[in-house]
């Protein structure tokens, strides 16, 4: 079957990680790293790919819910393949077993690829100080953050979690905020291209939509 599969740039070392042990051959297209933040954007980007992809019969998009960035996504002439999870953070951290693992809540979640994500952001601790100088910059993140100072190392067995740790300190330090490593399984990722569809995945048929209702368990 000629497939492809869409992907949020924020998994990309876990979700290489197992296509190389999967011996996924399929293309793997990641996504611009600015849509992350716009759920409205990446649909409309999304939908455009789907809409001009030739000669293919199935789309994994490897996005999850995202922050509804997949509902009202229409299937042109290939399926669509979504996972049945809230966003990309349930995707390393569900244990693929027809439900979600509970995570904490109100916290920052980091691995080598949120990193780079983060740092690439206007909201990083270094271009704010660039931009309106230390004190300030370290002001307005203590608001950004407020309530969200707890920050969780994904253990994914892929990362160099002593240079996560190094890159996040300055700000888990100029927050206030305190780390701890987190297990990520990453099962739904490796279910994914294994080609094992369960009832951890949305499938959509050409023709029909991703629906609001296809998330609820």
């Amino acid at each position: 079957m000629r497939r492809i599969l869409l992907a949020c740039p924020t998994l990309k070392k876990e979700l290489m990680a197992a296509i190389q042990q999967a011996h996924f051959d399929a293309p793997v297209h990641f996504l611009p790293m600015r849509l992350h933040s716009d759920p409205k954007e990446m649909r409309a980007y999304l939908q455009n790919e789907i809409d001009n992809l030739d000669n293919v019969e199935e789309i994994f998009l490897c996005v999850s819910g995202c922050g509804g960035s997949t509902v009202g996504l229409k299937a042109a002439t290939a399926r669509l393949v979504v996972p049945k999870t809230r966003d990309c953070l349930d995707l390393l951290l569900s244990d693929g077993k027809g439900g979600e693992r509970g995570r904490p809540q109100n916290g920052i979640f980091l691995t080598e690829s949120w990193i780079d994500f983060m740092n690439h952001s206007e909201m990083s601790l270094a271009r704010m100080t660039e931009k309106m100088g230390r004190e300030k910059a370290v002001e307005t993140l203590r608001k950004i953050y407020r309530g969200f100072e707890h920050f969780y190392l994904i253990d994914t067995g892929v990362n160099d979690l002593d240079w996560v740790r190094a890159q996040a300190q300055p700000l888990v330090e100029a927050v206030n905020g305190t780390m701890e490593v987190l297990h990520g399984s990453c099962t739904i990722l490796h279910k994914l291209v294994r080609g094992q569809l369960d009832e951890d995945f949305i499938v959509v048929q050409p023709g029909s939509q991703v629906c609001a209702q296809d998330f609820k368990r």
